[in-house]
């Protein structure tokens, strides 16, 4: 029996494991995200989320996708191992941990976390470029926030099946994003406010909610010369589970943006996952 939280980070879900014994390897881990993962079949979520000792941190996360692959980094996945860590004593209200994208730094306040996303590098990706997917051109650009974002403006609101065909053709364009690519479709809101839906790399899916998809749009709809840059700038940006506060600080130069995140955290249930998969 393996003891494991359900959490969901603006309707971004998680199986978050305590592996700071070294209990599970990481062919374990990616194999029971693969398991586990599974809706209708499983326990179901968007990817399993681990804690491991640190020499250098409160801990380390890990990230495996639906999909068992691992990933470098995600901001709600984050902010939901922030929440948990501070709840099982594991860190205090501020702290920093781990992540193959580096260091990252986080503050509790329930039911909130705001969430550093350190120094986003403008002159590594481009915008303001054409794309075409489906047979339909879009407005886009490319950046990574730890992990790589292609970032689209359509004219008009699409159906989810056509954003699910349009973001797997291109999260599987290798010649254009050799790495593949969270695919985020945005839409301008009321009051300066953006809509962002995000098919994510790994779970193949659109999900409810993607921080680092959320940070992604907002600094490109700030470059589209939406917003102005010249001073902090707070960016709300409304996923299908909810809202991520974005605030950005824009160097000088155009060659960097400072960023941070905030969004609500949920535990929902706690128990344990059977070995009968």
């Amino acid at each position: 029996m393996i003891p494991f939280t359900k959490m969901q980070g603006n309707g971004n879900d998680f199986i978050v494991l305590d592996n700071r014994s070294g209990r599970f390897s990481g062919e374990d881990l990616a194999r029971a995200a693969g398991l586990y993962c599974r809706r209708r079949q499983s326990l179901g979520a968007d990817g399993i989320l681990v804690v491991e000792a640190s020499r250098e941190a409160d801990y380390v996360m890990r990230l495996f996708n639906a999909d068992g692959s691992e990933g470098e980094m995600c901001g709600n996945g984050a902010r939901c191992i922030a929440k948990y860590a501070f709840e099982k004593g594991i860190a205090g209200r501020r702290q920093k941990f781990s992540t193959l994208a580096g260091i990252i730094t986080a503050e509790v306040d329930p039911p909130f976390v705001n969430l550093d996303m350190g120094t986003v590098r403008l002159d590594e990706g481009w915008f303001g470029r054409t794309v075409e997917a489906a047979g339909e051109v879009f407005e886009a650009s490319f950046i990574w926030v730890g992990v790589p974002h292609a970032v689209l403006f359509p004219r008009a609101e699409l159906p989810r099946e056509r954003k699910i065909l349009i973001g797997r053709e291109l999260r599987h364009n290798l010649s254009l994003f050799p790495e593949g690519a969270n695919v985020n479709f945005v839409m301008p809101d009321e009051d300066g406010r953006i809509r962002s839906v995000t098919y994510e790399r790994g779970v193949e899916d659109l999900t409810d909610s993607c921080g680092t998809g959320s940070t992604a749009s907002a600094i490109c709809h700030v470059l589209k010369g939406s917003v102005s840059k010249e001073v902090p700038v707070v960016v709300d940006v409304i996923n299908p589970g909810g809202i991520n506060a974005v605030t950005l600080v824009f160097d000088g130069e155009g060659k960097s943006a400072a960023a941070s995140l905030r969004g609500r955290t949920v535990i929902v249930a706690e128990g344990f996952l059977t070995e009968e998969l």
